[in-house]
This record gives structure tokens, C-alpha cells and sequence, in this order.
């Protein structure tokens, strides 16, 4: 192909053209990750509140307080932590579940580690022992 010429009219881009034009499914776990991240910012209509005694009575902190309150700290631990982001967190019956996604270069495990470890003790700050345990996932891996 010489120069000036459009490189679209090149006969070696048919191929991707075609991969284009090509149908892509939606990736395995996609929607139950949105979906968990949905249900976790909403809670649980018939979930129990965490029910934290203080000095002049009983302070009930709803599941939605703690989902939002760990999206947060998470979000702030990320960035001081760097090429992290908490994507979703959602409160199951086990705990939290953080979903993460991590910048390509980082190490992925220590940083998944980092947060779960200094949310865990944050929330313990907040909460006491009634802090839900934390369980964090790499759900996703990017560039920049």
C-alpha cells in the first residue's frame, strides 16, 4: 500500500471488520457482579440492623449504612493504596464481599490483601466487634 492511501481500503482489515461484526456475549459473571452491586447499595428489605450499644442507648445501623460506609472507606483505602478500585460491595451472609478491580502491574494479591486487611480494621473502628468480616475478589484487571 503506498502512501496517502486510506488504510481502511487495505483487503488485510477484512478480518477485522469481520471480528467487528462479530456478536460478543456477555462475559461470564457480569451481571450477577452489577446485580450484587445493585442489591448491596439497596439491602435487604428483611435484613436485621447491626445494633450498636452506646451511652444513652442503642444505635441501629441499617445493612444499607454498612454496604455504603465500606464502599466509601474502601474507595478512600484504594487510593492511598493506589491502582485499585472497589467496583462492588455487597453484604452477604458470610460477611462483605468487596469486588476489585486492579491496574495491570500491580501486584494484584497484596493489594487485595492491603484492603481487606485495612477495611477489616477500620469497620472494627466504627463498629466494634459487630464489624462483618470482609471478603475481597479480584473481579477485574485493567489497563491505566
Amino acid at each position: 500500500m503506498s502512501t496517502g492511501e486510506d488504510p481502511r481500503n487495505d483487503p488485510r482489515w477484512d478480518l477485522v471488520r469481520a471480528a467487528a461484526r462479530a456478536p460478543v456475549p456477555t462475559p461470564p459473571g457480569l451481571i450477577a457482579r452489577v446485580l450484587s452491586s445493585v442489591r448491596g447499595v439497596r439491602g435487604r428489605l428483611l435484613a436485621e440492623p447491626l445494633e450498636l450499644r452506646q451511652h444513652g442507648g442503642t444505635l441501629r445501623i441499617s445493612e444499607k449504612v454498612i454496604v455504603l460506609l465500606a464502599r466509601k472507606l474502601g474507595a478512600d483505602i484504594g487510593a492511598e493504596v493506589g491502582g485499585i478500585h472497589v467496583s462492588a460491595v455487597a453484604m452477604e451472609d458470610g460477611g462483605l464481599e468487596v469486588l476489585l478491580t486492579v491496574r495491570y502491574g500491580v501486584p494484584a494479591a497484596e493489594a487485595a490483601d492491603t484492603l481487606r486487611r485495612r477495611l477489616g480494621e477500620t469497620l472494627v473502628e466504627h463498629l466494634g466487634r459487630l464489624a462483618p468480616p470482609v471478603n475481597v475478589h479480584i473481579a477485574d484487571v485493567h489497563r491505566n
